[in-house]
């Protein structure tokens, strides 16, 4: 009936009011839009008066507008439910004199439906036909969505319908266990029958089902005890007697004259996989593949309980049986893990293995194994140090038999996880390892999905989507859990209502259901609820909590939680084990046999109990330490409506510490945009804290979502304003330092030159000052201030003379040190000083060898080849760029490597080979890919002289015009004049030609003043004259 009115409307009042129209539910408005047509529903087709409607919507007091109001709901309900009536009216909501009437068929009204189907259930139940009244029951029950009107009930004129549906409900879900129980299903239904009890004490014939099926199971006591607990409610409470239905069961218990017990399947036996032939067929070629030196990644996809970790399993243990190591790392499903903790898995039994040799102790794989406290932090080359080393022992490991690293559940990996794997993935064709990966469908995840994405573009990927078993497997699946060949149609209708789902029928036939059954529960999910619900109080208590906790627990913690003795924890257990629900973790650890059991777990409990496992689960764990402080973040954020708000915030930061010594930026991120997310609602006396916490995201974004992304512009924003409420006691030069340089990047000068005056004037030592002149200095030569530029900068410098080296090398990464000569050199070299810049350069790369500081090498080389475009010299920035990209490729600073690209094709362009110069630009855009705004004038303006050179006039023109644009929205004047220059020649236009020797003068840049001269374009790409 319901799929028949599909197409067409439905009117909803079994849950919130609402109408349905071609399956898609139709905008109503505000409460008083769902209450009119909730009042229309209760009288269908029939005339409705405006004094009725008005008085029962504003509830016997409406006001004075009532009736006007009246109309302008009535027409927003009439737009709703007839959008393309004619004009003048409709013909389902009819205007009437003095009223209105709503014409609908009955079976268009939900509430009509469901006691159409219940009479009819009740009638075939009375007649002996206990299938069909079960399943007229589940159709009726199936239209509910909620409480009846909800929303709306409380209305006086809609509270006896309201309280009428609400009954109804209840004696529909009654009649389907009285039928479902008639049938000779009651073994399975002995969860729901308990619970149905325990909400509705009061209803005898439930009562007496639930004893009958608790005997007819072999539970004489319970069903017994079942009964007193009824008759002590009844006289307790209510002061009545057990009426004849409870008494006969009682009786009949009594007497043992109920019928026995059905039979049950058998045991469920070890099988392998069924009906995956195919399947593993195919992950063995790519077992063979890989071992024969091409390495291959794998993904098997599919919903869960289709099988995907039995197959990895298979997979696996074909590995095995041929010599081959196979490692696990597994995701738990709920929770918070620490960063990279499914790599830290596989990372820790790799390096064990004789295999490994060097690889398995390199100090890059630190970051997988340190505790709190240790770690590289924020340098930047220091994750794809990680990163190499993870793949140098992949390879040592791989590199005698071949390797197997399964990652189970990887839809509920971290982040970094996620990216160490996609970095993997492009480094395992040279290896002899398959990575084989399991996971749920992923659409709805974007890092998941961005990571599939990539892996699909490795040559050697392979994605296994795996659907349900076919007939003939669920016919062996059934045969080799019950010992019995299921009878003719069986499995097919099994295969149809459980999609062939393996762990699904599985545990239908462990419950006890009948394989012949067509109507057995119509989720996963409902099936193990009901496997619950059937454990006694003790064991849900240990399952409760292991669901909270997310993985496997010791019994000590469920122990010091629940306040038991150990002793009563095993006893506790041991209907968990029976029940198979758990199994061993480890000596004295326990866990779910699967993650299905402990998600719905976890849905079942109620909130408040939810919160309160968290809290004291926490605190067992703060207590006997050794817990992940991402963990502990996680357990007292669950908490924090109950007090736990600062420990969720005190763990949160320290986790984000953690993370970025980890090198897990992207966890890190996560876990200050929570704390930040917190702080912000929070007293002004929290600002300073606030403060460090958008500091450190800044620090973060520039590696990951780069300098210039949205979610910098938000830091950086949110970080100044903070600047004006930490209050005069708080040190914020460090904040004013990084601020500056993070505005410096992103072009935003004006800005950069404030923070740095007040830096300048708050500085109390030597290399405060320093970094405060140097902004000056950077932001001068930026916006074409030359002269202003070099006297910051040279202040800059004197003052670093004055700080020990050893202090120096400690503030790397933390204050400008290397760049303050290079900064100079540029702005020397644009004033003629070519003498002055190299002898800048030349000490920035001394200090560089001094301090042992790779970043600083790589810059001192990098700013030589922006010098060398400033000069026009292509024999420096050759060297230049043959440099950046062995430096960057060596410590895995890939920003050289960019740079030293576009430096490359710059040379090539400038030596003749014109058909480089749509790369040239192309590596130009590469630099700014992660946001980095300043120098976009000068990379332009390199790419507009390269077209000139070329003799490509209208596109140097085109790119010329482009950088001055940038130039004056931004303020990047440096290289404005010569931008002019280049625009003058591509153009022949002499105006542009005098503003740009105007502007060089001004700025004093010499070096490009000394261009505006006769000389030929051809010559353009060989050096010019110092000065």
């Amino acid at each position: 009936m319901v799929g028949a009115l599909v197409g067409g409307v439905q009117f909803r009042v079994l849950g919130l009011p609402e109408v349905v129209r071609d399956g898609r539910a139709v905008p109503l408005g505000g409460p008083k839009q769902r209450a009119l047509l909730t009042l229309f529903l209760l009288r269908p087709n029939q005339f409705v008066s405006t004094d009725w409607l008005v008085d029962a919507l504003w509830d016997g007091r409406p006001p004075a507008s009532g009736p006007t109001t009246l109309r302008t709901y009535v027409a927003g309900l009439r737009r709703a439910v007839e959008p393309d009536r004619s004009e003048g009216g409709g013909q389902v909501l009819r205007r009437h004199p003095q009223g209105y009437e709503l014409s609908v068929a009955p079976d268009e009204i939900d509430a009509v439906r469901f006691d159409r189907l219940v009479t009819a259930a009740a009638s075939a139940l009375a007649g002996g036909e206990a299938t069909t009244a079960e399943r007229g029951y589940d159709a009726a029950l199936a239209l509910w969505r909620g409480e009846p009107m909800a929303g709306v009930a409380d209305l006086a004129a809609l509270r006896p319908e309201a309280r009428r549906l609400a009954d109804a409900r209840i004696s529909a879900e009654e009649g389907r266990l009285t039928a479902a129980a008639m049938a000779g299903r009651d073994a399975g239904l002995l969860a729901e029958l308990r619970r149905f009890v325990v909400a509705h004490p009061l209803r005898e014939g439930a009562r007496a089902q639930l004893m009958l099926a608790l005997y007819r199971s072999g539970r004489q006591t319970e069903a017994l005890a079942a009964y007193d607990e009824g008759r002590r409610i009844l006289a307790g409470e209510y002061g009545l007697d057990p009426g004849e239905r409870l008494r006969e069961a009682h009786q009949l218990i009594l007497t043992q004259a109920a019928p026995e017990p059905p039979a049950r399947p058998a045991a469920a036996v070890a099988v392998a996989q069924v009906g995956r032939d195919g399947e593993l067929a195919l992950l063995a070629r790519e077992l063979d593949a890989a071992s024969g030196g091409t390495g291959r990644v794998a993904a098997i996809v599919g919903e869960p309980g289709i099988g995907k970790t039995s197959l990895a399993t298979a997979v696996g243990e074909r590995a095995a049986a041929r010599g081959v190591p196979v490692v696990w790392g597994r995701c738990p499903d709920a929770g918070r893990t620490p960063p990279f903790w499914l790599w830290r898995q596989v990372v820790r039994e790799l390096g064990a293995m004789p295999q490994a040799g060097a690889a398995g102790s390199a100090s890059p794989l630190d970051s997988f194994a340190i505790e709190p406290g240790q770690g590289s932090g924020t340098d930047p080359a220091a994750r794809y140090r990680a990163y190499e080393a993870v793949a140098a022992l992949v390879r040592a490991v791989a590199g005698q038999r071949g390797l197997l690293i399964v990652l189970d559940d990887l839809h509920a990996a971290d982040p970094d996880s996620l990216l160490l794997l996609r970095f993997l993935a492009t480094v395992m064709a040279g290896t002899r390892a398959l990575v084989v990966a399991t996971l749920r469908p992923y659409a709805h995840d974007a890092a998941v999905g961005a990571a599939l994405a990539e892996l699909a573009r490795v040559p050697g990927f392979t994605r296994l989507a795996l659907s349900g078993l076919d007939t003939a497997a669920v016919a062996t699946l059934v045969r080799d859990r019950t010992g019995a060949v299921p009878a003719d149609g069986v499995a097919t209708r099994l295969r149809e209502r459980t999609g062939g789902n393996p762990f699904f029928i599985t545990e239908l036939l462990r419950a006890g259901t009948d394989p012949a059954d067509t109507r057995p529960p119509s989720t996963i999910r409902d099936t193990v609820r009901l496997r619950f619900d059937a454990l006694p109080g003790p064991a849900r208590k240990c399952l409760d909590l292991l669901a909270v906790a997310g993985h496997e627990l010791p019994a000590q913690v469920l122990a010091e939680v629940l306040a038991l003795a150990g002793p009563d924890v095993a006893e506790a257990l041991a209907a968990a084990y029976t029940a198979e629900l758990v199994a061993e973790a480890g000596p004295g650890e326990v866990r779910y046999r699967h993650p299905l059991f402990a998600e719905v777990a976890y849905a079942e409990l109620p909130p408040p109990r939810r919160a309160a496992l968290h809290a004291r689960l926490a605190t067992v764990y703060e207590r006997l330490g050794g817990a992940a402080p991402a963990e502990l973040a996680y357990h007292y954020g669950c908490a924090t409506g109950l007090g736990h708000g600062e420990d969720c915030l005190r763990w949160t930061l320290t986790a984000a510490d953690d993370a970025t010594r980890r090198l897990a930026y992207e966890d890190a991120l996560a876990h200050l945009d929570r704390a930040a997310e917190r702080l912000a609602t929070r007293a002004p006396s929290d600002a300073r804290t606030e403060l460090e916490v958008q500091l450190h995201r800044a620090s973060l974004l520039q590696m990951t979502a780069g300098v210039g992304s949205d979610a910098m512009d938000q830091a950086c924003a949110r970080a100044r304003e903070l600047l004006g409420l930490v209050g005069p006691e708080a040190d914020v030069r460090p904040a004013l330092w990084a601020l500056g340089e993070l505005a410096a990047n992103r072009a935003e000068y004006a800005t950069c030159s404030e923070l740095a005056r007040r830096l300048v004037d708050t500085a109390d030592d030597a290399s405060l000052v320093a970094a405060g002149e140097y902004l000056l200095g950077s932001v001068g030569y930026f916006t074409g201030r030359l002269v202003e530029a070099e006297r910051h900068l040279t202040t800059a410098i004197d003052h670093l003379r004055t700080v020990d080296t050893a202090v120096l090398g400690r503030q790397l990464g933390r204050r400008p040190v290397l760049a303050t000569y290079e900064f100079r050199a540029l702005v020397r070299s644009l004033r003629g000083d070519t003498a002055g810049g190299r002898a800048d350069l030349a000490e920035a790369e001394r200090l560089a060898e001094r301090l042992d500081d790779p970043y600083g090498r790589a810059n001192a080389v990098l700013y030589a080849g922006w010098m060398g475009m400033q000069e026009y010299d292509v024999p420096a920035v050759e060297a230049a760029a043959l440099r950046c990209r062995r430096i960057g490729a060596a410590d895995g600073l890939p920003h050289f490597v960019t740079v030293g690209a576009f430096l490359a094709e710059w040379v090539a362009v400038h030596s003749g080979d014109h058909s480089r110069l749509a790369a040239m630009r192309a590596a130009a855009d590469d630099i700014y890919r992660l946001g980095l705004r300043a120098t976009r004038t000068i990379t332009l303006c390199a790419t507009a002289e390269a077209y000139l050179s070329a003799g490509q006039t209208a596109a140097a023109a085109a790119v010329a015009q482009e950088a001055l644009a940038v130039a004056d929205r931004v303020g990047e004047r440096v290289l404005a004049a010569e931008l002019y220059r280049i625009r003058g020649l591509a153009t022949g236009d002499p105006a542009a030609l005098e503003t740009g020797a105007r502007l060089a003068a001004e700025q004093g840049n010499a070096l490009v003043g000394a261009r505006f001269t006769d000389r030929p374009p051809r010559d353009l790409h060989e050096p010019s004259a110092p000065g």
